[in-house]
């Protein structure tokens, strides 16, 4: 319904004004009817706002779920109507006058039809039937009435009605709905169907996003568990999958499609795992439903871990943990959640249940974070030095030190962290006594800068420096200056501001392009945030690198490779900005002037201080053998974790990531640009904007200036003037410019960075 209602309303809008030929006949002669019956289309157009209140008080009175539901689409369909109102009308709609009259307007869309019937089309899957129709038919008599009074078109009360239509559905995605959740009288009979015959059944105390689950007992006595992909729930876990996967990566899950492929998956899964010799549920069906609800029912074999007490001997139930995580490791299976809530015990046996994100041809990292996570679990289970020695014992010291990086909290599942948490147990203690038990390096986080107010002053007072020298020489007026920005489109400022804020998504992809292992979106778009943070707070390339490094460890990447995901994050934004340069000069009729004629003979002195510098450092370590061979070693190893690193770039879809990454950025960087230009007056080509705004991004780069802090303002004024923009214009559009994307994202930044510590990201 969502695509449906969006790409209608897309649509319809592109066409209502003017309105066709045949909106405006059917408009007129709907007018034309005898004025006598007003009162009548007045009250119908009431009614169906009187109807949605009534549905809303009565919801929040019996189920405040469902009136938060209706709350919620409300809202969502009050500002869609907004946003489309504003795009096509060309002005933004008087919201509550077109909600308080049915009379001229005429209104688009029809907020009066929109926001009411958004409210009943939520409703409708917790109203019975009959109730449902009645909605239906007043929300049709609402429609009518509303044209006649001329409080919209027809295409205008449609627009309405596909809002109402995108609202509902979007809280349905979101939140879910009884579609999704089939009674169990409705189960049984399902299950009967199946030819399954159940005592008893009943709603499991946990259930997981997007399925109805539940347990109960065959007629025999075998326990039952069964899981229930209804329609909206589906959709839901589909969204939120796709939201747990691109943001959290939540370990092990997949996107998968349909509802019938999930359980599918799950059971072909849980068969392999069975085969391996694997204790697990026993698959007794998997079917659809007469509602085409998708169905899977397995025998239950055994209750968690988690669930039963301690074991007599739980050395052996340990070392049964170890048996199966290398079944699986053997059948070619990464389960992505060994945890205690999901390793499972019967009669003296250790199996796994729920296979629902587990994947076959599991790749290294997915594999080792099966053992991380079992190590984990063992050490829940009898402690940490027994559990590490047993680790050990059974690892061997290479395949022990290999899963010692990833000993960090995105690795494990939740409920490990939370377990970890209430028995008191440090993850980064735990990694440096294992790697002291193993007899090697302990995997050290990389320690980050402190921030001070020095540091701060030391990007402040350039800026300001700027714009002091630039006001004396170019005879700046700030008289006219503040003319210009009260003279601004601020509606454009704002868009300026919001562009200005994007660039750092892309850049997140980029870094998981550049990634060696799969990386959570969120956090690594809050570690874009941080850096902008730290490239105010702590100026220099060193307090960057560090906060990367650090991230990456925190994700069970080595040093090595992490700076190597950090060179080739650089490079690929580089070549990016060299190929878009290339192309401007040669295809357009933009031009780059640079001036290399002076200052050679101080560039000659710059480098042969950098050549003496450079051979002070290094002469005392080639001297001493022993420096100069733990030098070598840790280079070596270094290049080792490096080359790993960028092996995997032979995948087209880092390289899109990666390149696609930082060529959106470029181009949101200067399309910010250009819409602060637009606003102040004096908009200029993509091709000149591309120019400047890359030319003096290469410029800032190659300086060893924080931040390009003064030689990005003076870039930017110059190139614009020679663009043909004013010199007040381009300095408060500079100014703007600057605020936006370097000086307003710190202040996210730092709620980003502090996230990301309290979250064991850094």
């Amino acid at each position: 319904m969502l695509v449906g209602s969006v790409l209608g309303l897309a649509v319809i809008s592109s066409t209502a004004f003017p309105p066709p030929r045949v909106a405006r006949s059917l408009a007129s002669f709907l007018a034309s009817w005898p004025p006598f019956l007003d009162g009548l289309w007045q009250i119908l157009a009431d009614l169906l706002v009187l109807l949605a209140i009534g549905v809303l008080v009565v919801a929040f009175a019996r189920r405040p779920a469902v009136g938060r539901d209706l709350l919620l689409a409300a809202v969502l369909a009050a500002a869609v109507s907004l946003i489309v109102g504003r795009v096509v009308v060309g002005s933004w709609p008087d919201l509550w006058e077109s909600l308080r009259r049915a009379e001229p307007g005429p209104w688009y869309p029809a907020t009066r039809i929109a926001l009411p019937a958004a409210m009943l089309l939520t409703a409708s899957p917790h109203l019975t039937l009959p109730f449902r129709r009645v909605c239906r038919w007043m929300v049709a008599a609402a429609v009518l009435g509303t044209i006649v009074l001329g409080g919209a078109e027809p295409l205008g009360a449609l627009a309405g009605l596909l809002v109402a239509g995108i609202a509902a559905a979007i809280v349905h995605l979101s939140l879910g709905s009884s579609a999704g959740q089939p009674t169990v009288e409705r189960v049984v009979g399902a299950l009967a169907e199946c030819g399954i015959h159940v005592g008893s059944l009943g709603a499991a105390e946990r259930q997981q996003t997007g399925l109805f689950v539940l347990r109960g007992f065959e007629q025999s006595g075998q326990p039952l568990l069964v899981k229930i992909y209804g329609r909206d729930a589906h959709e839901t876990a589909l969204l939120s999958t796709l939201w747990r996967t691109v943001w959290f990566r939540d370990t092990g899950g997949q996107l998968r499609v349909g509802r019938l492929q999930q359980v599918e998956h799950e059971a072909l899964l849980t068969l392999l795992a069975a085969q391996a010799g694997i204790v697990t549920d026993a698959v007794l069906t998997a079917s659809v439903t007469a509602d085409r609800d998708a169905l899977l029912v397995f025998r239950q074999a055994g209750h968690p871990l988690s669930d039963l007490p301690p074991a007599a001997n739980e050395h052996q139930r340990v070392m049964k943990v170890w048996e199966v995580t290398k079944r699986l490791e053997e059948a070619g299976i990464a389960h992505g959640q060994v945890d205690l809530d999901h390793l499972i015990g019967v009669d003296g046996e250790v199996g796994l249940s729920d296979f629902r994100r587990a994947t076959v041809a599991p790749t290294d990292a997915q594999r080792h974070a099966d053992k991380a996570q079992a190590l984990v679990s063992t050490i829940l289970l009898i402690g940490e030095q027994p559990a590490l020695r047993t680790a050990l014992e059974i690892l061997g010291p290479a395949g022990f030190a290999a899963i010692l990086p990833l000993l960090q909290p995105a690795i494990l599942t939740p409920p490990q962290r939370h377990q970890l948490q209430d028995a008191g147990l440090d993850l980064d203690r735990i990694r440096t006594d294992a790697a002291l038990l193993a007899g090697t390096d302990a995997p050290t986080l990389q320690r980050l800068q402190r921030i001070s107010a020095v540091s701060i002053l030391r990007v402040l007072v350039p800026a300001a420096a700027l714009f002091a020298l630039v006001s004396v020489a170019g005879n700046l007026d700030w008289g006219q200056l503040a003319d210009e920005l009260v003279d601004a489109k601020w509606t454009l400022i704002v868009v300026g501001v919001v562009v200005a804020q994007l660039p750092r998504i892309p850049q997140a992809f980029a870094t998981l392009g550049a990634s060696p292992v799969p990386l959570p979106l969120g956090p690594v778009y809050a570690l874009q945030l941080s850096v902008s943070y730290i490239n105010l707070a702590v100026p220099g390339t060193a307090a960057r690198i560090a906060v990367n490094i650090r991230f990456f460890q925190r994700h069970g990447v080595p040093p090595g490779a992490a700076v190597a995901v950090g060179a080739l994050d650089g490079v690929s934004g580089l070549i990016v900005q060299v190929i878009l340069l290339l192309l401007l000069l040669l295809f357009t009729q933009a031009s780059l002037e640079l001036n290399l004629s002076t200052g050679t003979r101080d560039s000659a002195h710059i480098g042969v201080a950098v050549l003496a510098i450079i051979a002070a450092l290094v002469g005392p370590v080639a001297a001493v053998p022993r420096w100069r061979r733990a030098v070598a070693g840790w280079m070596k190893r270094l290049v080792g974790e490096a080359r790993q690193a960028v092996r995997g770039l032979r995948s087209f879809r880092r390289l899109a990531l990666l390149f696609g990454g930082n060529l959106a950025a470029e181009l949101l960087f200067t399309a910010s640009l250009g819409a602060f230009l637009r606003a102040v007056g004096s908009p200029v080509g993509v091709g000149e904007l591309l120019l400047i705004n890359i030319g003096v991004r290469l410029l800032a780069g190659i300086l060893p200036i924080p931040g390009g802090v003064g030689v990005t303002e003076g870039g930017l004024i110059f190139g614009l003037m020679h663009a043909g923009v004013p010199e007040q214009t381009a300095f408060a559009a500079t100014i703007m410019y600057r605020l936006a994307t370097f000086y307003l994202p710190p202040i996210w930044g730092y709620f980003a960075m502090r996230w990301l510590r309290r979250t064991n990201h850094l």
